[in-house]
């Protein structure tokens, strides 16, 4: 996320300095961070809902696939991160890229999907547990193509070692480990892995604190998604699977598997783009449900992008110690609207209209699809 921040930050400073505006300024250092961050982690989640689009609509109705886009990409974590410099959103829209590119039958595909997945692994390691999924998934359905797809994960790999060698001193040394402000993270302590708990997997997946089916009741239809799965691609299911699976034990294992001060599972992002895909076939399955669900998953997400993405760790009840605290005490985050002038709810309701705009007219037009 570094390396795609740098270009849009460094040509604003640029320009700053050239306006003889002091870059390190308050003003300025506020442009600069919100432009770096709207075209990497900003830019990469809204390639990423592009691809997962795209994917649904090559086994859905539009309807179905706009509804599983929207609950994927407004209606979980993806949203809020998408607006600060942290690397989930960003790993979930180049995830998306990866089972777009994996599920498609082109040469193309396969290479989009393979850099995608290599970058997310240098983006978040956790990743590399759903990309060696998707590996495996070529490994039976086409090996030439799971060819592609490792060769296309070179550039990340080497990204991935240069990044080690300029933290760690090794190449083959992980980067992880060298924070002395995170002494839980090292080579001697596993770097904070342990066996997997059965509260911690519990508390990612339901609870107010951090559970994903409480933020993003949406993604309870990946449920019956995925008995309708089995039924129709059981190599596809089984590829869900174990990537959702694979992630929750390794966030299971981890000893601050709740992600300090931030809201919902974050450490589960590698897994959401495969969550998703479910939650896509059980909308099919249950289209009126999955509906009402997409609106009260759009809607918490809203609220916690128009507030803070990261809570206190120790607040054990954010919706109600927090969010619902903030409403009530009328403190709402900045937002760019507010800062040119306009008020708070045309603010938060404003940026809405683009993906509203664009629902009506794939609806509305019959070639839209294309």
């Amino acid at each position: 996320m570094v390396l795609a921040a740098l270009p849009s930050f460094a040509a604003t400073a640029g320009i700053q300095k050239l306006l003889d505006v002091d870059p390190d300024s308050e003003s300025a250092s506020r442009v600069s961070a919100w432009i770096a961050t709207a075209f990497s982690v900003g830019l990469l989640t809204a390639l990423g809902g592009v691809a997962f689009y795209a994917l649904l609509l090559e086994r859905f109705d539009r309807l179905i696939a706009l509804l599983g886009t929207f609950g994927m990409f407004l209606g979980t974590i993806a949203f809020p991160y998408a607006t600060a410099l942290f690397a989930h959103s960003g790993t979930i829209g180049l995830l998306a890229i990866a089972l777009w590119g994996v599920l498609g039958s082109s040469s193309t595909r396969d290479l989009m999907g393979g850099a995608a997945a290599g970058f997310a692994v240098a983006s978040e390691y956790a990743a590399a547990l759903p990309v060696a999924a998707l590996g495996a998934y070529l490994s039976v359905t086409d090996r030439q193509r799971m060819l592609r797809f490792g060769l296309a994960t070179v550039p990340a790999a080497v990204l991935i070692l240069m990044n080690n060698a300029a933290i760690s001193g090794s190449p083959f040394r992980l980067s992880y480990g060298s924070n002395p402000l995170f002494p839980e993270l090292t080579a001697q302590t596993g770097y904070g892995f342990n066996l997997p708990r059965l509260e911690a997997i519990r508390g990612v997946l339901w609870g107010e604190y951090r559970g994903l089916l409480f933020w993003s009741p949406v993604m309870a239809m990946a449920i019956p998604g995925l008995v309708e799965m089995f039924r129709k691609d059981r190599a596809l299911a089984g590829l869900t699977a174990t990537a959702c699976t694979l992630v929750l034990l390794l966030v299971g294992a981890f000893y601050s598997w709740f992600g300090g001060n931030a809201v919902g599972p974050r450490y589960l992002a590698p897994a959401l783009p495969f969550f998703g895909l479910a939650a896509a076939y059980g909308i099919k399955r249950l289209p009126e449900l999955g509906l009402i669900l997409v609106v009260a998953s759009v809607g918490l997400m809203l609220v916690v992008t128009a507030i803070a993405i990261d809570p206190p760790g120790d607040v054990l009840t954010p919706l109600r110690s927090f969010y619902l605290a903030r409403i009530d005490q009328h403190r709402w985050a900045e937002n760019l609207g507010t800062l040119i002038g306009l008020p708070l709810w045309p603010s938060l309701i404003v940026p809405l209209l683009a993906p509203a705009s664009a629902a009506w007219w794939l609806l509305k037009e019959p070639r839209a699809a294309g």
